[in-house]
């Protein structure tokens, strides 16, 4: 049932961003993404420091003391209450110049252009807050309330997209991004409202861990720098693209960018199911059973992105003329170079996972957050000289997913001798890349011998799907990975 929600929650997210892009035009629309683009920091910040989080809490349960728990909520809570402070005080003043000098907007939208960055900055903060709430329900493993709410936040959205798009009163990019905010802001609240119900941890008291406190302000700190750093790439990016290109090609890469978050959520929630596993097994020092949830959980991850990528990519051009009411230039190659990347981004996070329970995430840190950073002037150049965004996105697969997924592993051999990088390539990367090639060259072979129709989709679809579920479970699933596999779905359909 949780992926018959998902699929629901992403037909009506699709849906809304059509209504949303007919609504504000491509012009707006990338203004907004462009300006409001620090609300991703919500998504990033939050869920890098929930990680964060999430490790001291899920140690606190698997020992058993609530005492304890409860210091470790409340001190999580006051550091993040600090790192809000200090992200209002740059984003009202640095943040505020910037918006009004150094970007490229028209002078009759800039007054709009600050209605939307202040709107922002108000769900950035309540997000950073958000996180200690989020660590608690993944520590918890419940995760059926994301599933709920998120469905819930996607009608909620569809709402307000058909509100603005019968505006006539209001300019409707200012009015759309407060009713964005007031829903964002009224989500984070349910989430909080769940807490304070279910894990008396969450409610908040004096019991504050002074020794607990810089343990937790350095591990939050490290994960903050790198997720600063990526977000500061991505919104560099938006803002290069801002100077060379204009707002139409953010508003290509925004519509791109969000057809590859909205089909990771589905590898994403494999890896949330496998995250607390490995944190328990890392503290109770049983580094086999993680080298084997690491293999595991990436296998099951790659199957899951290739079953949905491979047709989506093949049919790009057609879904998106079926879901756009105008599809923005550069839209179809941008989201097809982003799904390639997806594929190797996927492998990184169980990595990343064993690396923090660990609790030593300093030079994973500092070294993905210079890689990040050293993407920006590689970037600058290739627009300056050629003004591609293409050789942009491309890049970005070499900057980005292989040199952040070579670090990940370079780095947990070095905290965890057991990890066997040899066995990791040989049986997820390499098996599951060639498998992908394989498929992906068979389906646009038979794209170009068919209509470009319904039909044609739902043939790709059903030979891509049949392929790579054989291939992998024949060839690189051992059979004690066919049963969890098969185990998995059968409680995600809840068939048991």
């Amino acid at each position: 049932m949780l992926y018959i929600r998902m699929f629901i929650s992403m037909a009506i997210q699709f849906f809304t961003s059509r209504i949303v892009l007919q609504a504000l035009g491509v012009e707006d629309y990338g203004l907004y993404n462009l300006v409001g683009g620090i609300i991703v920091l919500v998504n990033v910040l939050s869920g890098s420091l929930s990680s964060a989080t999430s490790r001291y809490i899920t140690v606190a349960l698997g020992d058993g003391d609530f005492e304890e728990l409860s210091k470790t909520f409340s001190t999580a809570l006051v550091i993040h209450l600090a790192l809000s402070g200090i992200f209002l005080i740059i984003a009202e003043t640095v943040g505020l110049w910037f918006i009004n000098t150094q970007l490229v907007i028209p002078a009759d939208r800039l007054i709009a252009a600050n209605w939307v960055y202040q709107v922002a900055i108000c769900s950035t903060i309540m997000g950073i807050t958000q996180a200690p709430y989020n660590a608690a329900i993944n520590s918890h493993e419940d995760f059926k309330i994301y599933a709920y709410i998120d469905i819930l936040s996607s009608f909620l959205k569809l709402g307000i997209a058909l509100i603005v798009l019968l505006n006539n009163s209001f300019d409707n990019l200012i009015f759309y991004s407060i009713l964005y905010g007031v829903v964002s802001i009224g989500i984070m609240f349910s989430y909080r409202r769940f807490c304070a119900t279910h894990y008396a941890e969450t409610k908040f008291n004096s019991s504050f861990d002074r020794t607990l406190f810089p343990r937790m302000l350095s591990y939050s700190g490290w994960n903050l720098l790198s997720s600063v750093s990526l977000t500061f790439c991505q919104q560099g990016t938006n803002i290069l693209y801002n100077w060379f290109l204009g707002n139409a090609i953010i508003a290509a890469a925004g519509i791109a960018g969000m057809v590859q978050a909205t089909l990771n959520t589905f590898a994403s929630n494999i890896m949330t199911a496998f995250n607390p596993q490995v944190i328990k097994e890392y503290a109770q020092k049983n580094y086999r059973r993680v080298n084997e949830l690491i293999i595991m959980g990436a296998k099951l991850t790659s199957l899951m992105t290739l079953l949905i990528s491979i047709p989506v990519f093949v049919k790009m051009d057609y879904l998106m003329g079926l879901w756009l009411d105008k599809v923005p230039e550069g839209a179809v190659i941008i989201c097809q170079i982003l799904l390639i990347r997806n594929f190797f981004n996927n492998f990184n996070p169980l990595t990343y996972t064993a690396i923090t329970a660990s609790g030593n995430v300093k030079w994973v840190n500092i070294l993905c957050g210079a890689l990040y950073l050293i993407s920006l002037p590689i970037t600058y150049s290739i627009l300056y000289f050629t003004h591609s965004y293409i050789f942009v996105t491309v890049a970005g697969i070499f900057t980005g997913a292989f040199s952040t997924c070579f670090v990940y592993i370079y780095i947990l051999k070095k905290q965890m001798k057991e990890f066997n990088i040899s066995e990791y390539f040989l049986r997820t990367i390499s098996p599951m890349f060639l498998i992908g090639c394989f498929v992906l060259g068979l389906c646009l072979g038979i794209k170009s011998f068919v209509s470009d129709n319904l039909y044609a989709l739902v043939m790709i679809t059903i030979v891509s799907s049949v392929l790579v579920i054989l291939l992998s479970f024949y060839v690189v699933f051992d059979h004690h990975t066919r049963e969890m596999t098969l185990l998995l779905i059968r409680k995600k359909l809840h068939l048991l």
